[in-house]
């Protein structure tokens, strides 16, 4: 893997692409939430993902602010991401610092999580600054991400109607940082 360029939650909103999206989605914001931080549930709902763990499970919970998850989707490669935002149950957001893949030189997510009636009002934005091929397909990238996007609200929504979940007491809250970590390889 090669190492990118870390974001923070600024530049996710204001990168060269950015993909935008809203759902809402049937579940309440904590069990949306919960869904997001359990990295073995990704493969089942999010399209084209393979894999996903937390590099350092051990450690404890999984999630937080500063720690990092790898995940792989089926023809992009692979990516580690570190966390930037881990505010349960409203905010969960990372920029990715290495990866397989030469498409991109910086990436970043951000999914805000609302109440919304008796679910979620889900926001979805992701940010990028284009490498390589990458550039060269960058022009339809944004329709694809946000096809790619609804595509997983909508199977996510779905995953948390055939698998309810208890909803636990709201852990402490994670303060949010907005300078980015360099990566430790």
């Amino acid at each position: 893997m090669r190492d990118l360029t870390p974001c923070d939650l600024e530049w996710i909103e204001n990168a060269p692409q950015v993909a935008r999206i809203s759902e809402h989605i049937t579940a309440p914001p904590a069990q949306v939430f919960a869904a997001f931080a359990d990295a073995s549930t990704w493969p089942r709902w999010f399209p084209l993902m393979t894999g996903a763990r937390w590099l350092d499970a051990a450690g404890g919970p999984a999630g937080g602010v500063g720690r990092e998850r790898e995940v792989t989707l089926r023809g992009f490669g692979t990516f580690r991401e570190r966390f930037l935002a881990f505010d349960e149950p409203s905010r969960f957001a990372f920029t990715v610092i290495a990866s397989s893949s030469a498409m991109m030189k910086r990436f970043g997510e951000d999914y805000r999580l609302t109440a919304e009636g008796n679910g979620t009002r889900f926001e979805w934005i992701m940010g990028a600054e284009a490498a390589g091929i990458g550039k060269l397909v960058a022009p339809g990238m944004k329709l694809f991400m946000q096809r790619l996007l609804r595509r997983a609200a909508r199977n996510v929504n779905r995953y948390l109607a055939e698998h309810p979940a208890p909803v636990a007491a709201p852990a402490q809250r994670t303060t949010t940082y907005e300078k980015p970590a360099t990566s430790s390889k």
